[in-house]
């Protein structure tokens, strides 16, 4: 099978903010076949995608100290290795089944080397990865990274937040507005390293000619509005100035966290022109499990795609899959702790407060609503939380990212 021809164009950056003493951010921009493997870019590089694929990734560290540095970069490590080592023109959805256990493989490294290493525990890390073998771009979620794409001068987010407060604009009590003041808009509900296993949330995108990708941690979303970043990616077609441009924003914007983008623009003839009016927005996708050999009983799961807008609520026009499923359906995993429940681990090695961010898992009802506030303020009270970030200054107690 020969890989499409679609050409990619991708810079990427990152900065320390105007508060934090280090940058524990990480990026990747890699030809997983190629000699493509940058972190950070001077000028714009351009790759013809290969029959290995492409790999694009956001990690946002935490942990205090150096520990946040390193989980970061131990995930980027441990997602390009495991697919790098991967075959040549797999079909996408054994190629979206790779980039799962590459993430699984990266929660595996950093959960063990945070127990093994003293001065290390309770680092975790998040992770925003694209990925493609064909024309379509596959996401790995975890974490409040965020994966945006710019199609017909419209951007649409294309993943969803773990957090407390998206979960809580999904139930519908909190408007994105207000999110960005909310008291608790410092929780995570899910990082790379914290318990020993995590549901790597998966959603794809069908790519057209002249989409222009963004990754970037909270350190850009969290200050600068979804309308700023559409206005500067808009505005300016060259991806460096771009890039420096919406660091400079969240410079603009105080700085408060680290501050990391990666932009890609596809185009070539193995991409199809968009419609007028499409837009992008979160499409779940479940590529099944791995086939099981012939003779140890159960089916290999089929691959089932679930069509949702940024809020979380079905959306209409191009079809980009069947009926919805939830991404996380065909391998339950439970979180880590010390007996059967699913309490909540903090970035200090405590248990966290989960709660079900999954596509289609959004609270119905005010008791649901209730249920989810009580649930974030027990974690809050009790120190249990998966992340804290200090957008704004730090409570006695709490660990900077």
């Amino acid at each position: 099978m020969s890989s499409p021809d679609i050409q990619i164009e991708v810079f990427g950056k990152t900065d320390v903010g105007l508060i934090r003493e280090h940058n524990e951010d990480n990026l990747l921009m890699a030809d997983l076949g190629g000699e493509l493997k940058e972190s950070v870019l001077e000028v714009p590089a351009k790759l013809a995608l290969g029959p290995h694929g492409a790999l694009f990734l956001v990690c946002d560290g935490m942990g205090g100290a150096a520990a946040g540095e390193v989980a970061s970069q131990m995930a980027v490590d441990a997602i390009f290795d495991v697919l790098a080592a991967g075959e040549a023109d797999l079909p996408r959805d054994a190629f979206a089944r790779q980039l799962r256990r590459a993430v699984e493989t990266a929660n595996d490294r950093i959960f063990q080397q945070s127990r093994d290493n003293q001065n290390e525990r309770g680092m975790g890390t998040t992770c925003t990865a694209a990925a493609l073998i064909d024309d379509a771009l596959v996401v790995a979620q975890i974490g409040d990274s965020r994966c945006y794409v710019m199609r017909n001068q419209t951007l649409g987010q294309v993943t969803k937040d773990q957090s407390l407060a998206w979960q809580l604009i999904e139930a519908g009590a909190l408007s994105h507005e207000d999110a960005k003041a909310f008291e608790h808009a410092n929780i995570i509900l899910q990082a790379l390293g914290v318990q020993d296993r995590v549901e790597v949330v998966l959603s794809q995108v069908q790519l057209r000619k002249g989409d222009v990708v963004l990754l970037c941690s909270d350190g850009l979303h969290g200050p600068v509005s979804d309308e700023e970043i559409r206005d500067i990616m808009a505005g300016e077609p060259d991806l460096k100035k771009a890039g420096e441009a919406l660091l400079q924003k969240a410079l603009e914007h105080d700085g408060p966290d680290n501050v990391t983008v990666v932009l890609a623009r596809f185009d070539g003839a193995g991409l199809s022109d968009p419609a007028a009016d499409e837009r992008t927005g979160f499409v779940g996708y479940d590529p099944g499990r791995d086939p099981i050999p012939e003779g140890t009983g159960g089916d290999s799961g089929q691959a089932t795609v679930a069509r949702a807008d940024v809020s979380g609520s079905d959306t209409t026009g191009t079809t980009e899959g069947p009926a919805p499923a939830r991404p996380g359906a065909s391998r339950k995993r439970r979180a880590a702790s010390s007996s059967s429940s699913t309490a909540p681990t903090s970035r200090e090695g405590k248990t966290p407060a989960r709660a079900d961010w999954r596509q289609g898992a959004a609270p119905e009802g005010a008791r649901s609503i209730a249920v989810l506030f009580l649930i974030g303020l027990l974690a809050v009270a009790a120190g249990g939380i998966v992340a804290l970030k200090c957008e704004q200054p730090p409570r006695a107690g709490e660990v900077r990212r």
